[in-house]
């Protein structure tokens, strides 16, 4: 960029909004995704994908008919449902508060949450002063909390971009462990397991997670084989963005 390095200005934002996502999870206990949204500037109408999780099935299904049945809501479609998790088509009426940021300049750049009646965004601007204009403008009209806001220098930027699918297959061995492997493998981590030397012993952890001792070396091996197994996979994909991946020495 002439005249200067480009330096991005990253901002997570919690703001209660009255719109069909928000008043859903406000609710239900209903967790909801957008990894892909899409406004149209004739309509105002934006278009979504949603993904809805729920610690069961039961939580999951009233959470996807009141979002169905939403106010603000004009097209819903059950793509997917596989246990407490669910994958659907929506459209929503009017999104105005997305029309204020992108009026600023700024940008999405991960997906929103919605999760007990407050959305999380994560925006990104070229510069500070239309940031600090685009939550002024926001904080006039919506309950608002800032959660970070942070510049983002030229090496740190593109990483963030460059490695969406290192993260995402980080994330997938995440989603891929049980309810039992999550929390045996948290436990194994938070109560020194893996430290040297160890504060916990198999059978401890076992006891401590109310898994037999025969389970639960089975069961942490399990958990850690899915999580390595990923890290390798997203490690392959950092080593080809390397200078001098495959080669060189290391001092």
């Amino acid at each position: 960029m002439a005249g200067g390095a480009y330096r991005m200005h990253r901002v997570t934002l919690d703001t209660r909004l009255n719109c069909p996502l928000g008043r859903v999870t406000a609710a239900h206990d209903v967790t909801l995704t957008t990894p892909y949204w899409n406004l149209s500037p004739e309509t105002g109408r934006c278009d979504l994908w949603v993904e809805a999780s729920s610690p069961g099935r039961s939580q999951l299904e009233a959470g996807i008919r009141a979002l169905r049945d939403a106010d603000g809501v004009s097209y819903f479609e059950l793509k997917r449902k596989r246990g407490s998790h669910a994958t659907a088509h929506v459209v929503l009426e009017e999104t105005v508060a997305i029309e204020t940021v992108l009026a600023h300049g700024g940008a999405v750049i991960a997906p929103f949450r919605d999760r007990d009646g407050w959305e999380r965004w994560h925006l990104g601007f070229a510069d500070p002063h239309a940031a600090a204009a685009t939550l002024d403008s926001l904080d006039r009209r919506y309950e608002l909390t800032v959660v970070e806001q942070t510049p983002l220098d030229d090496s740190v930027a593109p990483d963030v971009f460059r490695h969406f699918h290192e993260a995402a297959t980080l994330l997938d061995g995440c989603e891929r462990l049980t309810e039992t492997e999550a929390r045996v493998l948290r436990t194994a981590v938070e109560h020194g397991y893996y430290e040297t030397p160890r504060n916990e012993s198999l059978a401890s952890l076992g006891e401590r997670c109310g898994v037999s001792d025969v389970a639960i070396s089975k069961t942490l091996r399990r958990a850690e084989r899915k999580l390595l197994g990923a890290a390798v996979s997203a490690l392959a994909g950092l080593d080809t963005d390397r200078p001098n991946a495959g080669g060189g020495d290391e001092r």
